[in-house]
């Protein structure tokens, strides 16, 4: 939902709004980028279609279609062949180019062309998927019930003649070419980085003496598509807020609660103040929330929905390698606009706490502990699990868990 997530909103509305470029949003619910699109082609969610999906730890589970999706939506795949159909792509044969029609065979298709790589899928199938658990790449030959731990023997892919591409100087994004490569000697040993400190792109001044981040709360996810229809999570953190110190709040005569004005050179939100215990010259805000509100008995109706957009004040402006945006440094003040209602909608349970070392405020503005659903508990095993493909654990040691199947 980049009309969200994007830094320096406005400009991100001009481009996927303007004429310049042709937007098709594939996506489960009418986002705010959807209503900017020219094309929604609504989508298939989670439950809805069949597919599998990789863990960051490298495991792969399959997913598979427990009901239909509603209306019109489409899994990804029948959306991509009803497109390529549509528009008559064929090979060189004159067939059509994909000869794949099911998830099954698109996974066949991917695994065959993976032989080789790192990440081997060669000695994976749906049948073999659909055993106990998920099976962490490679799967070949040489490991077929996948491998749990990369790199126990110390030796890394790092050979030049083993890599595609050479790496980037981190402070420019320059290229490290073949040459240069070769002559570190790379031997597999693996290459870990330093970068030296780079200040900010956008430093504090007279007009905007504080610094500016953004981030996440722990009870919604990106920007809201799914958590904000869920009611507990929304319960727990319904609107937008933005914190700053006791010190900074009492400079500029905010109390929790008060509806402020967060401006940069780029734009401004206007939302309610938690008083909290970030850094003094620091200012937080959470991304999480557009414009699109919930059904009202989830908690719709906020004033403040067409102003809250977190990222109206970041910076286009991004890391010469992974691309990532710089969305946690800018510069912004902060201007006290009038008295809240009461508290900020900000959780109390989470970095979001309320300052504790400050005189109370008067009752009426005293924030109430966060509400969304019963307590979480958890359970901690006695010793560490025995994972059956570590080669760093004796092999057929039997399992010290104490946990039983099904759980999770």
């Amino acid at each position: 939902n980049p009309a969200v997530s994007m830094p320096e909103s406005a400009r991100i509305r001009r481009i996927l709004g303007g004429d310049q470029c042709f937007v098709i949003v594939q996506d489960l619910f009418l986002t705010e980028t959807a209503e900017l699109a020219d094309v929604v082609l609504p989508a298939a969610g989670w439950g809805e279609k069949t597919g599998c999906y990789t863990n960051v730890n490298r495991t792969v589970h399959l997913s598979e279609k427990a009901v239909d999706p509603p209306g019109e939506a489409r899994s990804d795949l029948d959306i991509f062949l009803m497109y390529a159909d549509a528009m008559g792509f064929t090979n060189s044969s004159g067939k059509p180019l994909i000869g794949w029609r099911t998830p099954e065979e698109a996974f066949d298709a991917w695994a065959a062309v993976t032989a080789g790589r790192p990440v081997d899928y060669t000695g994976l199938s749906y049948d073999k998927l659909r055993g106990p658990s998920g099976v962490p790449w490679p799967v070949n030959e040489e490991h077929p019930d996948g491998t749990d731990r990369l790199y126990a023997d110390a030796v890394f892919p790092t050979n030049t003649d083993d890599c595609e591409t050479f790496g980037h100087d981190l402070a420019t994004g320059g290229t490290v070419t073949e040459t240069e490569h070769r002559a570190m000697n790379p031997a597999g040993r693996a290459f870990l980085k330093g970068a030296a400190y780079t200040p900010a792109h956008e430093e504090p001044s007279e007009d905007h003496p504080l610094l500016y981040t953004t981030g996440r709360t722990v009870y919604q996810f990106h920007t809201r598509t799914k958590t904000g229809r869920s009611g507990d999570l929304n319960r727990a953190a319904p609107d937008a807020w933005v914190e700053l110190s006791a010190a900074d709040a009492e400079a500029r005569g905010i109390e929790e609660g008060d509806w402020v004005r967060v401006a940069s050179p780029r734009g401004a939100i206007e939302v309610r103040a938690r008083v909290g215990n970030v850094m003094d010259g620091a200012v937080f805000a959470p991304f999480h929330y557009g414009h699109w509100e919930p059904d009202a008995d989830l908690g719709a109706g906020h004033d403040d929905a067409n102003r809250r957009l977190a990222n109206e004040l970041t910076m286009t402006v991004w890391d010469p390698v992974s691309k990532q945006p710089s969305f946690k440094t800018a510069a912004c003040q902060v201007t006290r606009l009038r008295a809240g209602d009461g508290p900020s909608p900000a959780p109390t349970t989470t970095a979001s706490a309320p300052d504790t070392d400050r005189p109370p405020p008067p009752p009426q503005r005293r924030p109430r502990a966060t509400q969304g659903g019963k307590p979480t508990t958890s359970t901690k095993p006695p010793a560490t699990p025995h994972y059956l493909l570590d080669p760093s654990q004796p092999a057929g040691r039997a399992s010290t868990s104490s946990f039983a199947e099904g759980d999770l």
